[in-house]
């Protein structure tokens, strides 16, 4: 008796779950295939999918046609616009019927009577600020009486029924199965890391105070700086000027001397010994000398720190105000166009680490992958030691940044491609449902109708499953509320087909 009790409030649950009784129950139009040749229609746009049903046409009867409009940037409900639907036969014969809003949520039940018999090609046109649409439907029968309906042996539907109203309550979508190019690949953990040429820590070359006078438009953070753009106004302390004069004017003499030692050798006056020594002296002084001009330009109110390369201003370490020492930090400068993407992969795949030329990575924040290749990159190098605390062996890639969305510091998900290339079926890895230990994903066949498939699959790169057998190509499978339809699949009355009160 208990058993008994028990399994009674699952199958409950389970049909309550399932919702083959609806809040619209107050309404007698059923939808789905019935006796007499009713028909369902279910199509996608780029923008809509529609899913309609309308009972069999004969001329001069209003029939109503029940249109679910589904808005495919989030799988939810069309829930206002215009929708014009216009019906066209071979003979021009011509049929308009306009609602100005759902009847209710992503539902349009227009009445229409039609004067002629014959085919005719439907165009829904939708006008809203949620999303606007045309969506043509051919082939919709009329028939001349009732007489010529065909005859229509009611078959007890074996797919899964999952309403409308159910998945736009929830988080659901779908993706037709389609051919990609595919490669085996090895998974490994990665961080983004800024190239060292387009990264700088900039120094104060010199002790002096940061006036508030002189730096009237100082760079901030977020401020995008060009190579040898003036960064800051430093007025140095005594000593510092003095040094930094000294520097200045030891060149300018090492360079007088060297050009008049020279002038002397060409007139063998001085030997090519003393010519040497002049030269030395020389550029030794004028690498001082550049290295300092690299750094600051002088001005009238002191020093001027300098940009040493092009990028953004990542972080500010001093204060107006503020007495500096030579030394001292005062920016960091990034440029993020081009970034190095560090993957660890691990020991055991070393091979692949070093034949593989190319992989692909999702960063933490983001749904998008990236392709390094696609994005005019390269491998690097593999480094020549594994990390001890790890077991992985660093493989470097460079990679140019789109937008500069990518962001030093990022943690990635890496897959480092391995043979060759094929081009295959392939869904999204969300799509497979692990069903005692077999691989299933469940196709929507129609609107409201769903298919378990078994599967047998292959490879996965970037987060996509090769598909050996199981699908075919334009098929659409679930890849958000597949459990959903698995759990109504469960249900007792899934299987009777998606009619339902409306």
């Amino acid at each position: 008796m208990i058993r008994f009790i028990f399994i009674s409030i699952i199958i409950s649950a389970l049909a309550l779950f399932t919702g083959c009784s609806h809040e619209h129950e107050s309404e007698s139009e059923e939808h789905g295939h019935e006796h007499g040749g009713a028909v369902s229609v279910t199509q996608y746009t780029d923008s809509t999918e529609i899913f309609m049903e309308y009972p069999a046409l004969v001329i001069n009867q209003n029939a109503e046609f029940l249109i679910h409009l589904t808005d495919l940037k989030d799988f939810k409900a069309v829930t206002e616009g215009v929708l014009i639907a216009k019906f066209k036969n071979s003979n021009g014969t011509e049929v308009t019927v306009t609602e100005e809003k759902p009847a209710r949520d992503g539902i349009y039940i227009p009445t229409v009577s039609f004067p002629e018999a014959g085919n005719y090609t439907m165009t829904i046109n939708l006008h809203g600020e949620q999303v606007s649409d045309v969506i043509v439907v051919d082939d919709v029968k009329v028939y001349a009486s009732e007489a010529e309906l065909p005859h229509v042996d009611e078959e007890e539907s074996s797919g899964i029924s999952f309403l409308k109203e159910q998945q736009w309550k929830i988080d659901f979508a779908n993706e037709p199965v389609t051919k990609r190019k595919m490669q085996k690949s090895v998974l490994a953990t990665g961080e983004i890391e800024a190239k060292p040429e387009n990264y700088s820590k900039v120094t104060s070359p010199i002790a002096g105070t940061v006036l508030n006078k002189n730096n009237t438009s100082v760079k901030s953070i977020g401020d995008y700086v060009k190579e040898g753009e003036v960064l800051l106004n430093i007025s140095p302390s005594a000593d510092a000027g003095a040094n930094i004069q000294k520097i200045k004017n030891d060149y300018l003499l090492a360079k007088s001397e060297y050009e008049r030692v020279q002038n002397l050798y060409e007139k063998n006056a001085v030997p090519q010994k003393r010519l040497n020594e002049a030269k030395f002296e020389y550029e030794s002084k004028k690498a001082s000398y550049n290295s300092l001009s690299d750094q600051i330009k002088i001005t009238e109110t002191g020093y001027s720190v300098i940009a040493p390369i092009s990028g953004y201003v990542e972080k500010i370490n001093f204060n107006l105000g503020e007495n500096l020492n030579a030394g001292q930090e005062l920016y960091t400068i990034i440029n993020p166009n081009r970034l190095i993407l560090k993957a660890n992969v691990p020991a055991a795949q070393i091979e692949a680490a070093v034949n593989s030329n190319d992989a692909s990575f999702q960063i933490e924040g983001f749904n998008s992958s990236y392709e390094i290749s696609d994005l005019n990159g390269r491998k690097i190098s593999v480094a020549a030691g594994l990390n001890e605390t790890n077991r992985t062996i660093p493989v470097y890639y460079e990679f140019n940044n789109p937008q500069n969305k990518i962001k030093i510091g990022m943690f990635a998900e890496v897959y480092v491609k391995v043979g060759e290339a094929a081009v295959t079926l392939a869904i999204p890895e969300s799509a497979i449902v692990n069903e005692d230990g077999l691989h299933t994903a469940y196709v929507q066949t129609e609107g409201e109708s769903f298919e378990k498939r078994i599967l047998k699959t292959g490879i996965i790169d970037d987060e996509y499953v090769e598909i050996i057998h199981g699908l075919k190509s334009g098929e659409r499978v679930v890849t958000e509320g597949a459990y959903q339809v698995r759990l109504a699949s469960l249900s007792p009355e899934s299987a009777i087909g998606h009619g339902h009160a409306h």
